[in-house]
């Protein structure tokens, strides 16, 4: 029974100017102690996908279709009959079972409150630890992931710290009550690129250590080959091709999969290659194509790719792309 499965999801935004589809008909699995990186441009529905299934959409927000497991347990919105229910279950939920390491430390972290509270509170409201445990189990957590001098340390405030630092606070705090699920939301987009492998580092060695599952949000594949072991590419609310990481970086199947291949520079190639960027813009969410996603942008578009939808094709075990280009029917240069 795999951790975490996700069926048909449907998310909305209701906004002046209509409704937004920014998640659509997104389906997949997650088995323990497995990393799965969710990679995509901006807007492209990776992080309102992941607030969908840990409850912290915007108020404008709404999950419209699907249903998703944790552990075989149904919690979706719509298991429950009122909204206070499942906001009360999901409060509790997502301090024992997932944990969210936000892209801003600073957005998370309380200015104003000291590091001991931010950690030992977590603990006290979601286990039976008296305070002193608490305080032991933080300070072993701060050692945990590379802050120096814990005893006092946790007695500052997070504008002592850098940006690094801070990362890493929010790390220890997500990993306060021994989550099964860890979901890392951009977590170093902000950071210079030693900072960066470290951050990157302290995850996946918590990860094996704890045999936690880890799902990393980002935009960065350089990100996702370091430390996943699948791949899920999404484009215009939808996972168009998912795969082992392998099948991403070296048999790649669709179009925009291999664009975003392109952007990105390889040592290994000749110094005088020029990068190709992938032309035009991602798709107006406000109304969305009626076929693939990446229609409007992709050099080998057919008549087909603009009116209908394609199907998920099973290119090896694990590896599925929705693309027409793999229907036995397409025309083949």
């Amino acid at each position: 029974m795999a951790l975490l499965e996700v069926n048909n999801l449907k998310t909305v935004f209701k906004t002046d100017a209509g409704t937004v589809q920014a998640v659509r008909n997104v389906s997949f699995k997650l088995e323990q102690g497995e990393a799965l990186g969710i990679v995509g441009e901006s807007g492209s529905g990776k992080s309102q996908m992941m607030y969908s299934i840990i409850g912290l959409l915007a108020e404008n927000g709404k999950v419209e279709e699907g249903q998703f497991f944790f552990d075989g347990q149904d919690i979706s919105p719509s298991n429950f009959t009122h909204k206070k229910d499942y906001d009360n279950f999901m409060r509790q939920f997502r301090g024992n079972s997932m944990a969210m390491i936000f892209q801003d430390p600073m957005t998370f972290l309380n200015p104003v409150l000291k590091i001991e509270t931010q950690l030992v509170e977590p603990m006290l409201n979601h286990t039976d630890m008296t305070r002193e445990q608490a305080k032991e189990k933080a300070l072993e957590l701060l050692k945990k992931v590379g802050i120096p001098s814990p005893e006092k340390r946790i007695n500052q405030y997070p504008f002592e710290f850098s940006g690094g630092m801070r990362q890493r606070i929010v790390i220890a705090i997500a990993l306060a009550n021994n989550p099964k699920l860890i979901i890392a939301d951009e977590p170093t987009t902000a950071l210079d690129v030693t900072i960066q492998a470290q951050v990157l580092e302290i995850i996946d060695d918590l990860k094996k250590e704890s045999n936690s599952a880890v799902i990393m949000i980002t935009h960065d594949l350089g990100v996702v080959a370091k430390l996943c072991d699948r791949i899920a590419i999404m484009y215009g609310g939808k996972i168009v091709e998912i795969g082992t990481d392998k099948d991403i970086f070296y048999n790649p199947k669709h179009p925009y999969t291999e664009g975003l291949l392109r952007c990105i520079a390889n040592p290994e190639d000749d110094n005088e290659k020029t990068l190709t960027p992938i032309a035009g813009s991602p798709p107006d969410l406000l109304n969305p194509p009626k076929g693939c996603p990446f229609v409007d942008r992709c050099e080998k578009a057919m008549r087909i790719c603009k009116d209908f939808a394609p199907e998920v094709t099973e290119v090896s075990e694990g590896h599925q792309c929705s693309c027409w280009l793999l229907d036995k029917r397409a025309v083949r240069e």
